[in-house]
């Protein structure tokens, strides 16, 4: 019988593992909304256009050893390299801790793997794109019909439905008072997926939190005069961030610690 491997063994090598995958998630965050193939050419420096070598393009080491600088002509890096890089491995370790090493975990990896770069290409270009909504969509037909997640289909297809449904509704009632789109059709269909992912219940939650973040969010950077009042906002990392919340406080159970703690505080 093979032994098991270690635990914190297991978190380094999840850790590496998804620090691999957000530096892959920096070049799909840069190229893809340019329509620039994510696999050709190889990494190489904006500037200069030498290709980066395997050991300057070690996830999150590299940028720290070069101080996120181009060996070859010094141009420098966003940080916001290192912090997916990072982002994404913290989120790959957070979700065994939470789940295990089972199926589940790597169904709600193969949403955050999803979340992360749809959040920063939001960001960037107030865009999601259709690639990432049919992946998730194709993903979710296979996981829920097999059990794949702690739902059943049917309660899969409801939290589509009020994700969603709830979006688009949002969104019809602030085009017509605000006289300008305030949900995009890009977050109506991440909605589904969501929504697909999370049930009804965990849907509520995460929709919830979702603006509740985003209000918070909104009003520190107005009060900042980073933004004004007719600044466009994303939408997109709000969703990601409500979505990650409920899944980060559900217990192995299916009972979630916010929900648990409102009911107590309420009733």
């Amino acid at each position: 019988m093979i032994d098991p491997i270690p635990t914190n063994l297991l978190i380094f090598i999840l850790f590496i593992f998804g620090a691999t995958f957000g530096s892959f998630f920096n070049v799909v965050i840069y190229r893809l909304p340019k329509d620039k193939s994510i696999v050709f050419p190889s990494s190489h420096c904006y500037r200069c256009k030498k290709p980066i070598k395997y050991l300057d393009n070690i996830p999150i080491f590299s940028f720290l050893y070069l101080g996120g600088k181009c060996r070859n002509c010094n141009a420098t890096y966003s940080i916001r390299y290192l912090f997916v890089e990072v982002l994404t491995a913290v989120m790959t370790v957070s979700l065994y801790l939470v789940y295990g090493l089972n199926v589940n975990f790597f169904m709600y990896l193969l949403l955050v793997y999803l979340l992360i770069p749809i959040t920063f290409i939001d960001i960037d270009y107030f865009i999601i794109p259709n690639e990432f909504i049919l992946i998730g969509l194709l993903i979710l037909s296979i996981g829920l019909p097999l059990n794949f997640l702690p739902i059943e289909w049917i309660e899969g297809v409801y939290g589509a439905l009020v994700f969603a449904g709830f979006l688009f509704f949002i969104g019809i009632i602030g085009q017509f008072i605000l006289k300008k789109e305030s949900i995009g059709f890009g977050d109506v269909k991440l909605g589904l997926i969501l929504g697909g992912y999370l049930g009804v219940k965990l849907s509520i939650l995460a929709l919830y939190m979702s603006f509740a973040i985003s209000a918070v969010i909104v009003f520190i950077l107005l009060g900042s005069n980073l933004i004004d009042r007719k600044a466009k906002i994303p939408f997109g990392p709000y969703l990601a961030g409500g979505t990650l919340l409920a899944l980060l406080t559900t217990l192995p159970n299916g009972n979630n610690v916010i929900i648990n703690w409102y009911i107590k505080t309420m009733f």
